[in-house]
């Protein structure tokens, strides 16, 4: 039910797109090989279990469930792992104060973070190694799964957030009309752009790779625009996840944040061959890590 809500608007054309969006995504849903047992808390033991990725420790996040579960709580396991959890703007004092997280995180045996302030935070609490690793978007190919997403438009700027202000809008607006280019937006209703498209996950993925720029706020559009060699930038220092990433790859030039004409850091030439080296140097620690934790005991 809290689910449905959030497709509610009052706005016909908002309502229409949200909906369209939900089958679009039940749809895709239907095409992935997903084991819908979940994690039973009755069961003897399990061998292993991921915690992660994404948020799951930011538990100054009023939209996510802090489940006892990502902190290692409760788990019937003989091995438990994170990989790539991220807490965002939660702090060490946030999780501290907790003491049943803190408590419960001394029950994980192998830990990694894709952060910074991650790492730190559990450098803290538990007195274990961590491994900085990249979030498990980088560990896969996309090529079979990419779909056309039905946009009829060739040249476009594709802008990928939830929502920007004011003066983004602004800024966004005049460098596509500087470049003779349409705005497109998918999977949220920006309808400030010239067009929104309600499409699968694996829609986005084409409307990415055929963009001429893409414009975003977000650590998924950062990621698929660097997986796709895209001209590209992003608000990048309003999020810690997102700086994280691109500083790490050597991108923190791509901010667009404080820049008046975004056209200076879109038009920027990006080394792609040396970022794809640093992105196979850090996927072989990502994956020796995961090999390493999951390894069976003895």
């Amino acid at each position: 039910m809290r689910r449905i809500r959030t497709l509610l608007s009052k706005k016909p054309s908002k309502l229409v797109f949200n909906l369209r969006k939900y089958a679009a995504f039940r749809q895709a849903w239907k095409s992935i090989n997903v084991n819908r047992t979940s994690y039973s808390k009755t069961r003897r033991h399990y061998d292993a279990v991921v915690i992660g990725s994404d948020e799951v420790w930011n538990i100054q996040n009023p939209t996510f469930a802090m489940m006892p579960e990502y902190f290692g709580r409760g788990l019937n396991a003989k091995n438990i792992i994170t990989y790539a959890p991220s807490s965002s703007k939660t702090t060490y004092a946030d999780v501290a104060q907790n003491p049943l997280l803190a408590e419960g995180m001394r029950n994980i045996h192998h830990f990694s973070a894709r952060d910074r302030n991650t790492f730190e935070i559990v450098e803290k609490i538990v007195n274990k190694p961590v491994t900085m690793v990249l979030d498990p978007t980088f560990l896969v190919e996309y090529d079979e799964e990419v779909e056309e997403a039905g946009v009829n438009s060739h040249g476009y700027v594709l802008v990928y957030t939830y929502q920007f202000d004011r003066l983004k809008i602004e800024k966004t607006r005049r460098f596509a009309r500087s470049r003779g280019l349409r705005l497109i937006s998918p999977c949220f209703y920006n309808d400030w752009c010239d067009e929104v498209v309600p499409c699968t996950p694996f829609g986005f993925l084409g409307l990415i790779r055929d963009a001429e720029y893409v414009v975003t706020d977000t650590f998924h559009g950062s990621i698929f625009s660097i997986l796709y060699g895209k001209h590209f930038g992003s608000y990048a220092s309003e999020k810690i996840k997102v700086a994280a990433l691109l500083s790490a790859l050597g991108l923190a030039d791509r901010e667009l944040g404080g820049v008046d004409d975004i056209g200076s850091v879109l038009d920027a030439r990006i080394d792609y061959g040396r970022v794809r080296t640093c992105i196979e140097q850090e996927r072989d620690v990502s994956l020796n890590y995961l090999r390493q934790a999951l390894a069976p005991a003895g």
